[in-house]
């Protein structure tokens, strides 16, 4: 097994950034994820949001921040409390290059 080693001096922020960001969307995709919060928050809850982040991967559409919380609360009737609560846990602005988030979600 071989062992590389990475100069990140050859990397620039913004590499970082999306390299961090990937991570990111791996994790949140993974079923570490689901295991993490499926305690506080149901295991089909969290299948919901993966869903459609993945869908907005998979169409390269922006996912609007306010559809997200629509679908979660009338399509899937989580209650709008449980809703932000989720967003606030998972710190919902380090998904802000893929959720488009307004400035303010109707309610």
């Amino acid at each position: 097994m071989g062992y590389y080693i990475i100069n990140l001096n050859m990397y620039t922020n913004n590499d970082i950034e999306f390299i961090d960001f990937i991570d990111l969307i791996n994790t949140t995709l993974s079923n570490e994820f689901i295991e993490k919060w499926r305690h506080r928050f149901s295991e089909k809850f969290i299948k919901h949001f993966q869903i459609k982040l993945l869908n907005s991967l998979t169409k390269r559409k922006v996912l609007k921040l306010d559809s997200l919380y629509n679908y979660l609360t009338k399509k899937c009737k989580y209650s709008p409390e449980q809703v932000d609560n989720f967003f606030e846990a998972i710190d919902i602005e380090l998904y802000r290059p893929l959720i488009q988030i307004s400035k303010k979600v109707k309610r």
